[in-house]
């Protein structure tokens, strides 16, 4: 496999990851914006973190072994690199591997001023220092051997890279005037809970507990790192899973709500005001709670039980009225748009949610 097949392969896995970590805040703030996340978003979401990654792995890998690497000069020479092209045979640019460095030079960072106008909403100026501003951070790191990590620069430093990316990026945002939409004026937030907005709360929910347990784990680890001990793994077991746990427990019984219906901005209400204690607790015992108990558990019927615990609650959730799914049915608790605080709440009926 070549180098740029394996940085091409590095920017699509580590650019998944990416956009599945960044996935929680990037649905809370498009709930907030305009009560949807659509697929439109995870589109954006997902080409922006490959193309992040990408502008990494395609200027600094592959990192070459200590010792095992000549260093590299520096071109200096505003436009200097135009002079190796061979233009008395026009017919040969394609060919020419100077040609080839500077067009693709420019190609790389036509994206980035897509983006700036479709995520940041911002023209040309923006793009091009944002453009500007990146290609001198990525060509400081390269004539610093990486922030002298290298003793000397393992790629050549050319300045003019500097203006053939911050073109790229100019170019990327003009041509984007044409595909991206102004918004002309807010639209309505939309009244009622679809499925797919249940789905990506529970999604949410999901990654805040592997997230967040994972960071307790690698914290305890540490810990153990720095104080010698001996890395205990059912504690690091407890904490991995105790530590979502108890801030689920705690945000359900304080508020009723998940982490994850805090990100889609959706809030259960008690159809009984005088038993929303109960009503939470039911909630809990019935919703969240048994997947962490099945995950502590263990054993394999613990593994068999709990996939089909999932599967039994994305399916209660798409085929209840209302979306309600099973916890809040035993729970006697109605679902409504979080934003819509101004409705009464001693009236069960008003802003209940309903619909696909």
């Amino acid at each position: 496999m070549t180098d740029q097949a394996t940085n091409a392969l590095l920017a699509v896995g580590l650019g998944t990851l990416v956009a599945i970590v960044l996935l929680v805040p990037v649905a809370a703030y498009q709930y907030r914006l305009d009560g949807k996340l659509e697929a439109s978003d995870l589109a954006i979401l997902l080409s922006g973190a490959v193309y992040g990654l990408a502008l990494w792995t395609y200027t600094l890998l592959p990192v070459p072994p200590a010792g095992e690497y000549d260093c590299k000069g520096r071109q200096l020479d505003p436009l200097g690199s135009l002079a190796a092209i061979d233009l008395a045979a026009p017919a040969t640019l394609l060919r020419d591997p100077a040609f080839l460095q500077i067009a693709l030079n420019v190609l790389l960072f036509v994206p980035l001023g897509y983006f700036v106008r479709q995520i940041l909403g911002r023209g040309v100026v923006v793009a091009a220092v944002l453009g500007l501003g990146t290609s001198l951070l990525i060509e400081t790191t390269q004539l610093t051997g990486v922030w002298n990590i290298y003793d000397c620069p393992y790629r050549l430093f050319d300045v003019d890279d500097l203006m053939v990316n911050t073109l790229g990026a100019v170019g990327g945002s003009l041509l984007s005037a044409i595909f991206v939409r102004r918004r002309e004026q807010a639209e309505p937030l939309p009244t009622r809970i679809t499925f797919g907005r249940r789905l990506v709360g529970m999604l949410s929910d999901v990654l805040f507990v592997v997230i967040s347990g994972a960071l307790a784990a690698l914290a305890y680890r540490g810990w153990c790192y720095w104080t010698d001990a001996v890395v205990d793994r059912d504690v690091q077991t407890w904490l991995q899973f105790g530590v979502p746990f108890l801030v689920e427990t705690a945000s359900v019984l304080a508020v009723g709500r998940t982490v994850g219906e805090h990100v889609v901005s959706v809030r259960a209400v008690a159809r009984r005001p005088r038993l929303v204690l109960l009503s939470r607790a039911v909630k809990l015992a019935t919703g969240i709670g048994p997947l962490f108990v099945l995950a502590l558990l263990g054993g394999w019927w613990a593994a068999a039980l709990l996939p089909s615990y999932v599967v039994v609650t994305v399916v209660a959730a798409w085929r209840s009225a209302e979306h309600r799914g099973l916890s809040h049915q035993l729970a006697h608790m109605d679902l409504r748009i979080a934003a819509e605080e101004a409705f009464d709440d001693d009236d069960p009926t008003a802003g209940v949610t309903s619909g696909a």
